[in-house]
């Protein structure tokens, strides 16, 4: 292995492990919203979609917290000076795959973390992002519209830097519907999507003991023809969501 790919290699190496400090952050502010009891009640949404509501309702009463912002600091980074924001809808430009005509697409939740920042300075100014796509889930055909955001990972080429691991959200609204029983249904879908190159599809992985909804999956760039992998949390929101 030459030494462009030996330094390609340590790099991502050292990304996914930021990430995943990430992600057992996102895990660990569920886990508050179950220990407040805290509910989201759609007749006080206004004019927000539920979907943005959810979305909103996790980033400013959780993920934005300064006490739980803390905590990432003390307890999950291994950095304890690290920065960590989150940013909703937050914009960035892609190249479509078929037409090859600029367009813009809206992040559901935008992460910034200094140390992941830092690991692609010299190839970047402050641009690198952790994509998170979030999607309600009432019904398992809501799975399709899941596997939608994975495929735009897929086939989206973006102009700025893209790291070699995207987020996804499903917001599980129906008791009936366990989160085993949603990750059956994806990869089943994904056997036969076509469009989509998985690589491996969806395997429990475990970044927090009280938490089982958490997987990981590995796909095809289209554009690029390299792999790169989603981390799926699967929160149950039957509880949390009120109409």
């Amino acid at each position: 292995m030459n030494n462009a790919n030996t330094f390609k290699s340590n790099v991502e190496k050292v990304s996914e492990f930021r990430i995943q400090q990430i992600v057992r952050y996102i895990i660990y502010c569920y886990l508050q919203i179950l220990a407040d009891k805290k509910t989201y009640r759609y007749s006080e949404r206004g004019k927000i979609p539920k979907e943005e509501f959810l979305r909103n309702g996790l980033v400013n009463d959780y993920l934005q917290k300064s006490d739980n912002k803390k905590y990432y600091k003390q307890y999950i980074s291994d950095n304890p000076s690290a920065e960590i924001t989150f940013h909703p809808e937050e914009t960035m430009t892609y190249k479509d795959s078929e037409n090859h005509t600029l367009s813009t697409d809206k992040i559901d939740i935008s992460v910034w973390e200094s140390g992941l920042q830092s690991i692609w300075s010299g190839k970047t100014d402050n641009e690198i992002r952790f994509a998170v796509e979030c999607k309600r889930i009432k019904k398992l055909s809501d799975a399709p519209k899941y596997i939608s955001d994975t495929e735009n990972f897929c086939f989206r080429n973006y102009v700025n830097t893209r790291l070699p691991f995207e987020g996804q959200i499903a917001f599980i609204e129906n008791k009936e519907i366990s989160h085993r029983r949603l990750l059956e249904n994806i990869n089943e879908i994904l056997k036969n999507y076509e469009k989509i190159v998985t690589i491996n599809f969806l395997e429990s992985i475990i970044l927090n003991e009280k938490f089982k909804g958490a997987y990981l999956s590995k796909h095809l760039r289209e554009y690029s023809k390299l792999n790169f992998s989603v981390y799926h949390l699967f929160f149950d929101y039957s509880r949390i969501v009120i109409n």
